[in-house]
């Protein structure tokens, strides 16, 4: 049976104690006062029942880790937000806290962990980490092991405005529509209309990769796309397809500006499944291990990968416009700039004494030609193209690549809510169509929460958005076929 008891050793007072199970302990305190009030304390502990909990107290953090992993876990939480918490307890928690007890884990330690953490990332994975620290000690603190959360009384770091970004001097994430138009050249005709449907509706990759044939309806007078299924792609939580998206909010319809439309029917598939796939990616490939490979133009599912690659592909472009020139083109200008100025024999002549087989004099002509309509190369002015020295032309960068800092695909998003910002739709619509959830921390939201509860986006407020994207897509559109029409002769662009 449990009991408690304290008597005098020496000039001190021993106070122990014996569990149920056998388990027993002491302390020595210095006063009997101090001893009466330690063992009706233990008393107390043991009747409650919270006994045990103080006793689970010098178990680990990564103990106490592991068991509110298993419990927040099994709620249903979508497969990337696990995958990301895991990797933020993986990096940044487990290494630091790792064995150490929990009940010895004091305020300041938490405040040491926030200072090096600062150091080594952005101010948003320090508050993500600070918040699993925070539920992990509450767990703990829940089940009686320690007394206070210590992270409770460590104030988060205040995040200090940059004056470069204050005084406009850092790289935005959106495109103007010239800007979108140029990048959009750099795809591959393959992606021109996932491009545009991302540009149009602002949809997260896992939204535009997860939208089925049910969830269009192109004939309504208002066209719109139905925002409900996701796909997601979470490493070693699998990869897969949600029944909804991660908030209320997410859940919405967007109107779809003509050009949406066009890119939208295009896509689908022939039939009348409701199940099917609007965008999916371009096949081809390897497969997966040990199965058969992917034909090319098999309609596969959209990869955030594949898209991914495209589109950094697409931005080598913009920094190097010989990227995307054939062969001949490539080899001539690498030519001009290592040996000086030539003619379009000499060129042709150092072309097929450095290749596997001769090229002719008109090959190098076009080639030429094609440079110099990009900018990279000129004929001596006094002479005709095949008379004439041609030389080599300074490379320029394209200027979006010093505007704008492009991340990804979700660039576009950016790119959509900038567009209706700048158009004068209200933010509580732009923030519908985003599917953001409204809170009271932000104080871009003007009005009150009981005021929003009674404004609508009714069916004009649609039309605004839809004339405001298709004016803006007409340019985009414009602006990736002018370039292509500049640059005749280039490469077909492929596939991959």
């Amino acid at each position: 049976m449990a009991s408690v008891s304290w008597r005098k050793r020496g000039n001190r007072y021993l106070v122990s104690w014996r569990l149920d199970d056998g388990s027993q302990g002491g302390k020595t305190v210095d006063t009997p006062d101090e001893a009466r009030d330690l063992a009706a304390e233990k008393r107390l502990e043991m009747r409650r029942g919270t006994w045990r909990g103080r006793q689970r107290g010098r178990l680990p953090f990564s103990t106490w880790a592991a068991e509110w992993w298993e419990t927040w876990a099994a709620d249903d939480r979508s497969p990337n937000t696990l995958a990301a918490a895991e990797n933020r307890l993986r990096l940044h928690l487990r290494p630091w806290f790792a064995d150490r007890l929990i009940e010895k884990i004091t305020p300041a330690e938490v405040r040491r962990w926030q200072a090096q953490l600062t150091r080594r990332v952005g101010p948003a994975t320090v508050a993500q980490c600070r918040s699993l620290a925070l539920r992990i000690f509450q767990f703990a603190m829940d089940e009686g092991a320690i007394d206070a959360n210590p992270v409770r009384k460590v104030p988060p770091l205040k995040r200090r405005a940059d004056p470069e970004q204050v005084l406009s001097g850092v790289k935005r994430r959106a495109l103007t529509p010239e800007e979108a138009g140029r990048l959009l050249a750099c795809f591959p005709l393959f992606w021109w209309d996932h491009v545009t449907c991302l540009l149009g509706t602002g949809l997260r990759f896992g939204e535009l990769a997860g939208l089925r044939r049910r969830r269009v309806h192109l004939d309504r007078p208002v066209p719109v796309l139905q925002v409900v299924d996701v796909r997601y792609q979470a490493g070693r939580f699998g990869s897969g397809f949600k029944a909804r998206p991660k908030s209320d909010a997410g859940i919405r319809e967007v109107p779809l500006a003509p050009l949406v439309v066009e890119a939208i029917r295009r896509q689908l598939p022939k039939g009348s499944d409701p199940d099917d796939l609007v965008f999916t990616g371009p096949g081809g490939g390897p497969g997966h291990p040990g199965g058969p490979s992917v034909p090319r133009g098999t309609r596969t599912v959209l990869s955030r990968h594949n898209l991914h690659r495209t589109y950094q592909a697409a931005l080598a472009k913009l920094a190097d416009p010989t990227a995307q020139f054939r062969p001949t083109a490539k080899h001539a200008l690498q030519a001009l700039r290592h040996d000086g100025p030539q003619r379009v024999d000499q060129l042709a002549a150092r072309l097929s004494s450095t290749g596997r087989r001769p090229v002719r004099p008109a090959t190098v002509a076009v080639a030429l030609v094609e440079l110099r309509t990009a900018g990279l190369a000129a004929v001596d002015g006094d002479h005709d193209e095949l008379g004439g020295y041609w030389s080599a032309l300074p490379v320029t960068r394209d200027p979006l690549l010093d505007a704008v800092h492009l991340h990804g695909a979700h660039d576009f998003r950016h790119t959509f809510a900038t567009w209706l910002e700048d158009a004068g739709i209200p933010a509580r619509v732009i923030d519908e169509l985003m599917g953001h959830e409204a809170t009271g921390r932000s104080s871009q939201h003007q009005g009150s929460a009981m005021g929003a509860h009674y404004r609508h986006t009714t069916p004009e407020m649609a039309v605004r958005v839809i004339d405001a994207i298709e004016r803006r897509l007409t340019v985009v559109l414009h602006t990736a076929e002018q370039t292509l029409e500049n640059c005749p002769n280039r490469s077909t662009p492929r596939v991959f």
